[in-house]
């Protein structure tokens, strides 16, 4: 053999080492890059309920959804006066009325059963950690993200069809005062397949978050209720039917649970019968709420009309109007008037 050819296989030999070092350095490199990019090092829960405390770091990501939260009832869960000084007055406020209004992440103490009360950060009354995050820091709703950035995302049946989700704090059988779900799923609303979050968080088309391009339908975290004044026009139908000798009102409740729906609350029938000359021979108010002891005038069901039959002269008239109360001490000034009709 002579030494070019040596040289040659020798020159041969270090090109194909050099060769099977740079594929293998391809297939790391390529390895480390997937690694990198496709399997993100999620936060944990203490890492995110911090960021939630301190940074507001749900309102970078969800602007339009931290809006609507943030003027939301569920937001001022805690702080508002109305509920403060109606829990000032219960006894075993802590173990009945404040777990609901300042509570532990349902989703670690368990959907349906009774929340525990936050040791602190009341202030933020109900918030997106309390119904969206698990103990892990996932992130549970309706929609899953395809990249997420900041959290883990789980697609949740029990978000989208919130009704037993809700139910945590709104049908709990040891407070029957705030139990709207019992009498939701006797409802003509269920029947239809309607749940919670259909009145009371209506559907929009918009981004998921800001790192995402594609509209989707999710909904509105406003939960819209007894402090809507276009809420409460809608719960309720109000219709005067005049016949010789008689005028009846009838009242048809459109909600989908209970009306009113809160023991606090309560709805007053006004009714007003006047002559010819407009002289007022008849004034009266009917108290309509979960305290009345008459089957008349106790809370009505969700799709139940009643009828209030009043007697009436050929030369009188009749003016209703159903208002709403929000609480026992809530001044007539106040109070909202959902419908009203004459005759």
């Amino acid at each position: 053999m002579t030494l070019a050819l040596i040289v040659r296989l020798a020159l041969i030999c270090l090109l194909l080492t050099l060769i099977m070092f740079c594929a293998a350095q391809v297939e790391t490199a390529d390895e480390m890059e997937q690694d990198s990019i496709f399997e993100p090092s999620y936060l944990s829960y203490d890492d995110i309920y911090r960021d939630f405390t301190q940074k507001k770091m749900c309102k970078r990501c969800h602007p339009a959804i931290w809006r609507e939260w943030e003027r939301s009832m569920h937001a001022k869960a805690w702080e508002d006066p109305i509920y403060q000084e109606a829990a000032s007055q219960v006894e075993d406020r802590e173990k009945k009325c404040d777990p609901c209004h300042a509570p532990e992440p349902i989703l670690i103490t368990g959907i349906g059963k009774m929340p525990k009360l936050r040791a602190e950060d009341r202030k933020y009354g109900v918030s997106c950690i309390v119904c969206h995050i698990d103990a892990h820091g996932a992130m549970h709703g309706p929609h899953k993200s395809e990249n997420p950035m900041y959290h883990a995302n789980v697609t949740s049946e029990a978000h989208a069809k919130p009704t037993e989700l809700c139910a945590t704090c709104h049908g709990q059988p040891s407070v029957p005062e705030h139990n709207q779900v019992d009498s939701f799923k006797n409802s003509p609303a269920a029947e239809k397949g309607l749940n919670c979050a259909s009145c009371h968080m209506p559907a929009v088309k918009r981004q998921l978050s800001v790192h995402t391009y594609e509209t989707v339908t999710v909904r509105r975290h406003t939960w819209a209720g007894s402090r809507s004044v276009s809420k409460l026009k809608s719960a309720v139908n109000l219709k005067v039917v005049r016949t010789e000798g008689k005028a009846t009102v009838r009242l048809t409740n459109k909600a989908g649970h209970l009306l009113p729906g809160d023991a606090l609350r309560a709805i007053i029938l006004e009714v007003k019968i006047a002559d010819s000359s407009g002289t007022v021979n008849r004034d009266e108010q009917v108290l309509i709420s979960a305290l009345s002891s008459k089957p008349e005038t106790s809370r009505l069901l969700p799709g139940e009309t009643r009828d209030f039959v009043y007697s009436l002269s050929d030369t009188e008239t009749i003016e209703v109007k159903l208002r709403y109360r929000l609480t026992p001490t809530t001044p007539e000034t106040e109070w909202v008037t959902m419908a009203e009709g004459s005759q």
